[in-house]
């Protein structure tokens, strides 16, 4: 996810280009944002709640 949508990127950014991928592979944006959060952070709490 860090790929797509780099550190730099807001959520909000990073919603809009993770849209496509998402899209792509079957993924709701939701769970997309929590693996991104947790490739930023390392905490497995970003997980929370997801089918990942």
């Amino acid at each position: 996810m860090l790929e797509v949508a780099p550190a730099y990127l807001s959520d909000t950014e990073a919603a809009d280009v993770l849209a496509l991928l998402c899209d792509q592979i079957g993924e709701t944006v939701e769970n997309g944002l929590a693996a991104r959060r947790y490739a930023l952070t390392g905490d497995r709490r970003a997980l929370a709640g997801t089918l990942l």
